[in-house]
């Protein structure tokens, strides 16, 4: 049986499963010391470890999973172009099951996380026919569907946030998947007051600077809030252009769908 090591990136959409089963007993002795290492949170020294097993083992059947771990601590070194680079190395590398698919995950997650959309939305929709274990799935389909929103995608992310709505009610996942749920466009939000009085001045304010701003009433958690939010944009590149022009004329701008 495979072990499980957890193992959080920024946003914690991992675990890690115990390496093994490509090993001999000769690779394994070379294997150890980047394991123990790894496992102890000595990232650098795992780093070290891992390259040296790949220098030593050209055409072992386990650098797949090498390429794996040294990408996690990268990750934990801030080294995220050389962690992308290792984890798409072991996707090409024939490891076995589920290595490849945890590499893809990892990949999506670093796409997902520097705004690289179409790309985490790829490698995200590879792993879905068959996720792994251990890889919390609401948490992976809401992503999948933030990034299908952010490229203006906005009827297929709804499948998948009904998808996390129906399959993991109570969750934080389900939560914000409900939040974004037939939004259909993203808006500047400009303040969130918990007086209607407050919300009018601002937008007076946003009227005044050429702007025609919309006020609304949301709910978070116990309170009632009335918000101001400025213009609709399909993509999150648009969104993000027009509060760039919001904050230039000294308003706060946040992006929401």
């Amino acid at each position: 049986m495979r072990r499980i090591w957890v193992i959080l990136t920024a946003a914690g959409l991992l675990a890690v499963a115990g390496c093994g089963s490509s090993l001999t007993r000769e690779t394994q002795q070379d294997f150890n010391p980047g394991r123990a290492a790894f496992e102890a949170g000595r990232w650098q020294e795992a780093v070290d470890g891992f390259t040296r097993f790949l220098a030593a083992h050209p055409s072992s059947p386990a650098r797949g999973e090498v390429y794996y771990y040294r990408g996690l601590a990268e990750v934990r070194l801030s080294r995220r172009a050389e962690a992308l680079a290792d984890f798409q190395r072991a996707t090409r590398a024939a490891a076995p099951p589920p290595i490849p698919a945890y590499a893809q995950v990892a990949a999506g997650n670093l796409h997902f996380e520097e705004g690289r959309d179409w790309d985490a939305v790829r490698a995200y929709s590879g792993v879905l026919g068959d996720p792994p274990d251990g890889v919390p799935l609401d948490r992976l389909v809401l992503r999948l569907a933030i990034s299908l929103q952010q490229v203006g995608r906005w009827s297929t992310a709804d499948r998948y946030l009904a998808y996390v709505i129906e399959n993991f009610s109570g969750t934080p996942a389900a939560a914000e998947a409900r939040r974004r749920y037939r939004a259909g466009a993203f808006t500047v939000q400009t303040g969130a007051y918990t007086s209607s009085e407050g919300a009018q001045r601002e937008a007076s304010r946003l009227r005044t600077a050429g702007f025609a701003p919309q006020i609304g009433v949301t709910q978070q958690q116990a309170r009632r809030l009335h918000t101001v939010r400025v213009g609709r944009a399909r993509t999150y590149a648009e969104a993000l252009s027009l509060a760039q022009r919001v904050s230039k004329a000294g308003f706060s701008a946040l992006v929401v769908p």
